[in-house]
């Protein structure tokens, strides 16, 4: 099993249950939570800027983390940023 890590991004909070389901079915993997703290709330953020902010996100994540999967745990971002991502 790989040991690289699993990555949920939101925007703040949300997303945490879907980490606990995640850590509920895949209980041997390794976890990464990342909050867009400095962004949040993206809901009061053009749809350009979020998806600038999300994918400028999921670089970084990508770049110093090398995850196997992430998982995107915020609706703004998925709707705005996943033809980008």
């Amino acid at each position: 099993m790989s040991r690289r890590p699993i990555a949920v991004f939101d925007s703040g909070i949300g997303g945490l249950p879907y980490l606990e389901a995640l850590r509920a079915l895949l209980p041997d993997e390794m976890y990464l939570y990342v909050a867009d703290r400095e962004g949040f709330p993206y809901g009061r953020r053009t749809r350009e800027d979020v998806r600038l902010r999300a994918s400028g996100c999921v670089d970084a994540i990508v770049s110093r983390f090398e995850p196997k999967m992430i998982v995107i745990a915020c609706n703004t971002a998925s709707q705005a940023a996943l033809p980008t991502i």
